[in-house]
């Protein structure tokens, strides 16, 4: 994978972050009131049997191993220990992926033909594509990866990097997908701790939606700044502008 940026063209490896877990959860075991261990399991509680687009009967008998006599449908507990997904067309056909073509449907109900988005393989920022680490207060992010050089000289023009947007508080935006009909927003961020730095990559398509804000009381003045709603991932020009207009 690569990093652009006006200043730098680097290879790069991405790896997701590790994490430290500061609140001990408890280790649970159930067991009913004798003691006997409790697990949960995944059960089958509804299926259907289809052949050829039609829902057929299905006959099973169940056999005590012990005693070999047959015991009642209702006191059995389908387990479900493995499974798979199949592509089933409406006449019954099971289809193979690679033949299908993908449509979206539109708010009419109408449907358009359309392609997944490729993995990305290049992280690209334009000067422009620089905002204030602030911009990130409004997301919640869903998955966070390091970015580390994959050479001495790239180590060394990333920490540059690193050193020429801390010191204007600035994070870099972009999008990022892994591929499919999945994209997320991507927000780049240089950190230096303990002596040593990294690059994180901080992926989201979440928005913070607040539902208690409360009216300010009348007799505090203080100034306020509406935060703009963003409403499409993506482009990020909107988040760009957004954040631009937050910070006048």
């Amino acid at each position: 994978m690569r990093f652009k940026t006006s200043t730098i063209d680097v290879e790069v490896k991405k790896a997701k972050i590790g994490n430290k877990l500061l609140v001990r959860e408890p280790k649970i075991v159930h067991r009913t009131e004798d003691g006997t261990l409790v697990e949960q399991v995944r059960v089958v509680e509804d299926k259907i049997y289809v052949w050829k687009g039609k829902p057929v009967a299905c006959e099973t008998k169940f056999i005590d191993p012990e005693t070999e006599k047959q015991i009642p449908s209702s006191e059995v507990i389908e387990i479900l220990k493995h499974y798979k997904y199949r592509m089933l067309a409406a006449n019954g056909e099971i289809v193979d992926k690679e033949e299908l073509y993908d449509y979206e449907v539109q708010e009419d109900g109408s449907e358009e033909l359309c392609a997944p988005f490729e993995s990305t393989k290049t992280i690209e920022i334009p000067d422009e594509n620089w905002i204030p680490s602030t911009s990130m207060d409004s997301f919640l992010i869903t998955n966070i990866y390091e970015i580390y050089g994959a050479t001495k000289e790239d180590k060394r023009k990333l920490f540059e990097e690193a050193e020429q947007r801390l010191a204007k508080d600035l994070v870099g935006l972009t999008t990022f997908s892994f591929g499919g009909y999945k994209q997320y927003y991507a927000f780049v961020c240089p950190v230096i701790m303990e002596g040593k730095f990294v690059w994180l990559l901080k992926l989201t398509n979440t928005e913070l939606e607040y539902r208690h804000l409360e009216d300010i009381p009348a007799k505090m003045k203080v100034p306020i700044k509406e935060r703009p709603k963003l409403k499409t991932l993506p482009p990020v020009q909107a988040l760009i502008a957004a954040s631009k207009q937050r910070k006048k």
